[in-house]
């Protein structure tokens, strides 16, 4: 794990988990070209209408979109469409990830999105890892979005590999080589106050055991104003649209996302 920190942070899988075509609404796949290859997506969007907005859905560091689109895959039926894609080397899409290209990707998604769809408004949202590389993401394209939502994210590659070791036993005495051998160089860290004036949600469950709930403070702490913090009291890692009281936590993400079509 700390001879090679990417294992740290990346855990991607080529196996398809869910065949698209059996899916309703099926989701389009895109080839986003990027570097010498491609980004593979799925956008999602209403079978009867336009969306009223789009979401650019960074997912996790595991397994790939295959598996992570059912996170928002329920808000199509509310209007709202979704692109979600692979970082390198996850499913289909080309390379292998680090910080730098799977921010990369991150932006060529955004443009692919904004370009393609240039009267529909995009928000952003990011689980986990894919919430800070979101982070990242929106604070140097804010102008373009409407909403920036995180769930279960944290603001420092560095702090959160610390908090990673410090919670083992077995690593607890390692954990000043969270700081040693990992770079915050594309971190959200302090580009999270840039987000402003575009509003930010956080949401971050009070018992997640992954990423744990105090990394969801120091991204909600190092934010401005417009912000919001969603504390979930219970559930897992990255289950607010699909663990306990998921009603709930969905009616406040769409009453957020009222701000990009009023």
């Amino acid at each position: 794990m700390l001879v090679g920190c990417s294992h740290l942070f990346y855990h991607p899988t080529r196996y398809i988990y869910v065949d698209p075509k059996k899916l309703t609404p099926p989701p389009e796949q895109v080839e986003i070209p990027f570097r010498d290859g491609k980004i593979v997506a799925w956008y999602f969007k209403p079978i009867d209408r336009e969306p009223k907005a789009n979401i650019l859905f960074f997912h996790g560091n595991a397994q790939n979109i295959s598996s992570h689109f059912f996170s928002l895959f329920w808000i199509i039926k509310e209007g709202y469409g979704f692109l979600i894609f692979d970082y390198p080397g996850y499913g289909g899409s080309s390379g292998e990830p680090t910080p730098e290209s799977t921010t990369a990707s991150g932006d060529q998604a955004l443009q692919w999105l904004l370009a393609s769809h240039p009267k529909t408004p995009v928000a952003i949202f990011g689980q986990s890892l894919g919430g800070n590389i979101a982070l990242y993401t929106a604070a140097k394209h804010k102008q373009s979005i409407c909403l920036v939502t995180v769930e279960s994210t944290f603001k420092s590659y560095k702090k959160v590999a610390q908090r990673t070791l410090a919670k083992n036993p077995i690593t607890w005495a390692l954990q000043p080589l969270g700081y040693l051998l990992v770079s915050d160089k594309y971190s959200a860290g302090d580009h999270i106050a840039e987000i402003s004036p575009t509003p930010l949600m956080v949401i971050h469950s009070q018992t997640d055991r992954v990423v744990t709930f105090e990394n969801g403070e120091d991204v909600f702490n190092a934010a401005k104003a417009p912000k919001e913090f969603l504390q979930l009291p219970d559930g897992e890692h990255i289950q607010a649209f699909t663990g306990p009281q998921n009603s709930v936590h969905r009616k406040k993400f769409l009453a957020a996302l009222e701000v990009c079509h009023r």
